[in-house]
């Protein structure tokens, strides 16, 4: 029978029961409750009359109350072991009439549906809720901090030390729109969207959901790019060392195939917690070596003959340029909705994202503040290439490589499930046989393209900025207000907030603009100058 008039029929029953049972309850001297009774005010709590009573609202923060995720509740726990709970007095189940009995096994077939039901959703691609807050905090701060925290010192020597001051604006800005962003997931009552794509569909119609997915894409497989280029240069600088001439692109395609492996094995993101601790671990380890030797082996120490290179306050035409390459630092948007998705606790997002935020800032300021005090105006990008030559640089350099080839297929984890949530690729309307194969095949054809375009572009410093200023600005900055403005109306936020949100939308607009014109200049301008070694 349909979930919905089976809780009528088991809520029916327990209310019947309450009011004709008063001996059974005298009988147990208000000690405990009868298990119907104790199910209808667990149910009736989750709106009854709308045959609501199989969810358990998550209600967020958010205006108005209207951002609103239903779960079904899982077997065994909440308000089921708490109405088939024993006595606790006796060690006894209490005293059960037929038709309580009756009642119960209603509940069982109920909780065997819900069961199903929720497996019917993770075969759709919908991942289950197992993720607690430090799994969540991780996969956040490893997607973010990555090779970003590589080029902070490189930042602060196109702006000087006003850079600190972005630093700590940007980690704010991160942290409200990734709030925003779960906000409009949840924007329509009883319903949560997927991705981005969606929000923009919601917000702007289809041509929303194109322009998305187009900065969405562009952000996903541009990083992963940048992620090949990255770890390739740093192999091909570590063998060499050892006299092994083997040129740095082959390093980049060997880096695409271990890549490839864990992205024809992974299915969800919550399958690759465990690879996003190991690259937070990786990323600490590179931030305090860098932070360690710049302070240790400054450019004076390792040049004593020659001036120190020198520092300076604001260098105004250089802040737009660094603010792209500052921002890309803490773009992380795409992975907040599929790492929600899989939270226990889905109202400790904004906890999740605002401490990931002030970690990466910590972490930054580390790195940034040390390694332009260190180095000045001649540190260069990646902040790895400053520091002496050593056994602590090459350590740094192994750790970084460890974690862009953990980071890359979590970043493509969220392009492809995206991907197969939109086309139905999954086991209930393919098979598992077949939809094993067609997921293997396109995601293997996706990564050998990246491949390719990461061996026809290999300049990292200035990839890095076209593409944190096309696609990773408008992703961190622009549409999350934009959209939310779109779907919630001008009207939900007080006037100091709308500030902000122009504040935020006014330094994603400019460093976009202004990066992508910057990075284009130095891409054309390196790409004629001749390929690297």
């Amino acid at each position: 029978m349909p979930v919905t008039t089976l809780i009528r029929r088991v809520l029916n029953r327990s209310n019947t029961l309450a009011d004709s049972d008063d001996v059974a309850r005298a009988q147990l001297d208000g000690a405990s409750a009868s298990p119907m009774p104790a199910a209808a005010a667990a149910f009736g709590s989750a709106d009854q009359d709308a045959g609501m009573a199989t969810t358990a609202r998550f209600v967020s923060s958010f205006p108005n109350n209207s951002g609103i995720y239903e779960e079904p509740l899982t077997s065994g726990g909440g308000d089921f072991a708490d109405a088939l709970s024993m006595d606790s007095g006796s060690g006894k189940m209490p005293v059960v009439e037929d038709e309580e009995k009756d009642a119960v096994e209603d509940l069982a077939m109920l909780e065997g549906q819900v069961a199903e039901q929720e497996q019917i959703a993770q075969d759709h691609g919908q991942p289950p809720r197992n993720a607690g807050f430090m799994r969540s905090f991780s996969s956040v701060v490893c997607i973010i901090i990555g090779t970003g925290c590589l080029q902070i010192p490189y930042a602060f020597a196109k702006t000087g030390w006003i850079g600190v001051i972005i630093v700590v604006i940007s980690a704010f800005i991160g942290g409200y729109t990734g709030v925003l962003t779960i906000r409009c997931l949840y924007y329509q009552e009883g319903r949560r969207l997927h991705s981005f794509p969606q929000i923009g569909r919601a917000a702007f119609g289809r041509y929303g959901q194109y322009a998305t997915q187009f900065f969405n894409y562009l952000y996903s497989l541009g990083t992963t790019c940048l992620y090949i280029i990255l770890a390739g240069q740093f192999i091909y600088q570590l063998v060499s060392t050892l006299g092994v001439m083997v040129s740095k692109k082959v390093w980049m395609i060997l880096v695409a195939l271990i890549i490839w492996i864990p992205v024809a094995i992974l299915k969800q993101m919550s399958e690759a917690a465990i690879m996003a601790i190991f690259g937070l671990l990786a990323s600490i380890i590179v931030i305090a070596v860098a932070t360690t030797m710049s302070i240790a082996q400054p450019y004076t120490k390792m040049h004593p003959t020659e001036p120190a290179p020198g520092t300076d306050v604001a260098i105004a035409i250089g802040i737009p340029v660094a603010l792209s390459s500052i921002v890309f630092s803490y773009s992380g948007s795409v992975v907040y909705p599929h790492v929600e998705a899989s939270m226990k606790k889905p109202k400790q997002w904004p906890n999740v994202v605002y401490t990931a935020m002030g970690f990466c800032a910590a972490a930054y300021l580390l790195i940034g503040v040390s390694g332009y005090w260190a180095y000045g105006t001649a540190v260069v990008s990646p902040v790895l290439d400053s520091i002496p030559a050593g056994a602590p640089a090459t350590i740094a350099k192994i750790m970084i490589t460890l974690h862009v080839i953990i980071a890359a297929p979590i970043m493509l984890l969220t392009f492809f499930l995206e991907v197969e949530l939109q086309w139905r690729i999954n086991a209930e309307r393919l098979g598992k046989r077949r939809e094993f194969t067609v997921r293997l095949v396109y995601r293997s054809v996706v990564v050998a393209l990246v491949c390719a375009v990461s061996l026809a572009i290999p300049y990292f410093a200035d990839f890095l900025s076209l593409i944190s200023s096309i696609a990773c600005v408008t992703m961190y900055a622009i549409l999350p207000v934009v959209c939310y403005l779109k779907l919630y109306g001008h009207k939900i936020a007080p006037w100091y907030e709308k500030i902000w949100m122009g504040v935020v939308l006014v330094i994603g607009i400019v460093a976009s603009i202004w990066g992508s014109v910057d990075a284009i200049k130095s891409l054309i301008r390196d790409t004629k100058a001749g390929a690297p070694a």
